[in-house]
């Protein structure tokens, strides 16, 4: 029987892209490693599918290395019939570094029909997304993802979309699945720190899960407090040790 004294959010990092992506070259949208992408994949489901208190949902990202992710691990906690829900909020973070090819190809996310016809017939088809990518960014709601994105304006998209997801989620655990800069933004949020210079918040490998928890007891919704950052324990092989760590800026620890 779930704990309802408590919830849990877990931040996903997945694993090796099949194609590495280049900052300001591309590809953006690599499927998974075929051999050490999907190894972490189901490395990391099995850690979340064995710990006391596992998701009861899971968000994704749209793009194609985070669907893939999130497919494995609703198949590892045994929820695949529309479990999986596709959230602009948590797309890659929407800066020309990381969306715009040399030849000013723009990353272009796949709507939830396509990836459906993809075999992620996991997604929740009938799920609307708490904080949709704007199409024109002069007339953009506060927080919501649009191209192009500021760091200082990530960290407010990510503000917004976390506080939905949690009132979405009413009490279940969540794990969300989507990218550095977005997971890193969200999580510090979450951790509340007075500065940057105080968050524990950091580069962040490969593989790795951030765990938040929070108490429930008496109707009352306590303060989230960061319980793991960036854990690769359950990693196969070198990836243990924390491989291909990337972060924001401000959050480098340089």
């Amino acid at each position: 029987m779930r704990d309802v004294s408590k919830q849990y959010i877990y931040f996903v990092r997945y694993g090796l892209t099949k194609y590495p992506l280049v900052e300001g070259v591309g590809p953006y949208d690599s499927p998974l490693h075929p051999i050490d992408g999907y190894e972490a994949g189901i490395a990391i489901a099995r850690r979340l599918a064995s710990v006391p208190h596992p998701p009861d949902v899971v968000y994704s990202s749209s793009l194609h290395r985070a669907v893939s992710t999130s497919q494995l691990i609703v198949h590892a906690i045994n929820r695949t019939k529309e479990t999986i829900k596709i959230e602009d909020g948590l797309i890659e973070w929407l800066t020309p570094s990381l969306t715009v090819e040399p030849d000013g190809t723009r990353l272009k996310p796949r709507t939830v029909q396509q990836l459906m016809e993809m075999t992620f017939t996991e997604i929740d088809p009938d799920y609307k997304s708490v904080n949709p990518i704007a199409i024109d960014q002069a007339n953009a709601p506060v927080g919501a993802p649009y191209f192009f994105e500021s760091e200082e304006y990530l960290m407010v998209r990510a503000r917004v979309t976390i506080e939905r997801l949690i009132d979405d989620a009413k009490g279940k655990n969540i794990c969300i699945v989507s990218h550095t800069p977005c997971a890193q933004a969200m999580a510090f949020y979450l951790e509340g720190a007075t500065s940057l210079a105080e968050s524990k918040i950091g580069p962040w490998p490969l593989g790795g899960i951030t765990t938040f928890s929070r108490s429930l007891e008496n109707g009352d919704s306590g303060k989230w407090e960061l319980d793991v950052y960036a854990d690769c324990s359950h990693m196969p092989g070198e990836y243990k040790n924390g491989l291909k760590e990337w972060s924001l800026p401000s959050l480098s620890k340089k």
